[in-house]
């Protein structure tokens, strides 16, 4: 049975959507997306929620399966329980409890997105409605251009603000004493992964088996720092017993990928 999910339109109205068949007519023979699909989205005929359906379930680059978070031997498997950080409306979580995860736990703290997230969720998934940094504090978010663009950030983005709340972050090793294990990660928090994955402890990061994450382009004045943390935590996980892989994407984007063998 396919499943709709509930999303946001740009005014942050919520909208019923059947995101898979919105992209089925842009998906050609070998699975793969057409270069019109990358222009319509472009030419905001689509909107990041097809985005990230197509991220998510038609994504076949580098040995992926489909998922540009799952690739060589970082993938989910039957019985996982996996930490879903950034759920936004639910897309990944449904295609973990798809994939046979036993449990998915996911973070999400933006209200309009948590509201959608929670009714897009299916049994096995446990939401809460904050955010995960390096130590547990009150913090202002905010929603920037539109609802459409899913995009949330901290206070360091002050430009076309849209939606702005006070939330919750909680220590990421304080969320390792939600579930006895935690088998998979993923992350992609808009900008905080880089708090979030320096704050780990090599205990809390020897205990999983996979960590994916999505990391933007930093503002140029940062580029080095971000190289220079990605160099250092390729080599801890590495040191941790980890092997690792790096695609880069149009934009400055990257998914960095480790596991465990």
């Amino acid at each position: 049975m396919n499943k709709k999910f509930w999303t946001l339109d740009k005014h942050g109205n919520e909208v019923l959507r059947d995101l898979k068949k919105e992209n089925s007519v842009y998906l050609q023979s070998d699975n793969t997306m057409s270069d019109q699909f990358r222009q319509d989205y472009y030419d905001a005929i689509l909107d990041a929620n097809n985005y990230q359906w197509y991220e998510i379930f038609n994504h076949y680059v580098h040995d992926d399966n489909g998922c540009d978070y799952e690739r060589y031997g970082c993938y989910i498997r039957e019985g996982d329980v996996v930490l879903d950080l950034g759920a936004n409306i639910g897309v990944f979580a449904h295609r973990a409890e798809m994939r046979g995860a036993s449990k998915v736990i996911s973070f999400e703290p933006m209200t309009p997105t948590f509201n959608c997230l929670i009714k897009n969720i299916g049994p096995k998934t446990n939401v809460y409605k904050m955010a995960v940094g390096s130590k547990s504090k009150w913090s202002d978010f905010k929603i920037h251009t539109n609802y459409e663009h899913l995009i949330s950030a901290g206070s360091s983005l002050d430009e076309n603000i849209i939606h702005e709340e006070r939330v919750y972050v909680i220590d990421i090793n304080d969320v390792f004493g939600i579930s006895d294990k935690i088998d998979f990660i993923k992350i992609d928090i808009e900008g905080g992964e880089v708090e979030v994955l320096n704050g780990i402890t090599d205990f809390n990061l020897s205990s999983v088996r996979c960590l994916s994450g999505e990391f933007h382009l930093p503002i140029p004045e940062e580029s080095e720092e971000f190289e220079n943390f990605q160099r250092d935590f390729v080599i801890r996980m590495n040191n941790l017993g980890f092997k690792s892989f790096i695609l880069f994407h149009n934009g400055g984007t990257r998914t960095v990928t480790f596991w465990k063998e």
